[in-house]
């Protein structure tokens, strides 16, 4: 049996990087019926391993819906939030118990490290990481103790 490093049952969110957050959400809105919950915009310190510190200003939207829910998020030029192309996923998102431990162990078995989210310095431990396998979409591991304060205590 192989272990992983990361639960499937613990993804909860796909997400796309779109160049309008707001035209997206009402097209989605009328296409498929969602609304739209968790929201907002905040710059965050964010470490890179390639470059470093950063203060990065995100702007990002959550269907109401789930379990699995769609993230919106606005480009960030010159980081790895761009557009992965039309249509594209450029992110799946998993609630994580351990994130110092599952990022390393990703780390390990060839999906580097590409940012912490919420820290300046290499060795402060991020409640949020990106990593990137081979294949290219982006894995975010977000500490599960964040679930009540993004989606209540029914998330």
């Amino acid at each position: 049996m192989v272990t992983s490093a990361i639960i499937f049952s613990e993804l909860f969110h796909t997400g796309i990087v779109v160049d309008d957050v707001d035209a997206t959400k009402a097209e989605l809105s009328d296409l498929i019926g969602v609304t739209w919950g968790f929201e907002g915009e905040m710059e965050q310190p964010v470490w890179f391993p390639d470059g470093g510190p950063s203060a990065v200003t995100f702007r990002f939207a959550y269907t109401a819906e789930g379990p699995h829910r769609l993230e919106l998020v606005r480009p960030v030029p010159g980081t790895l939030w761009t557009v992965a192309g039309v249509g594209h996923a450029h992110h799946f998102g998993f609630w994580c118990e351990d994130v110092p431990a599952a990022s390393a162990e990703l780390a390990r078995r060839g999906a580097p490290l590409v940012a912490k989210i919420g820290v300046d310095t290499a060795d402060a431990p991020a409640a949020i990481v990106y990593h990137r396998p081979k294949s290219g979409v982006y894995l975010e591991l977000i500490a599960a103790a964040n679930r009540p304060l993004m989606f209540g205590e029914d998330a």
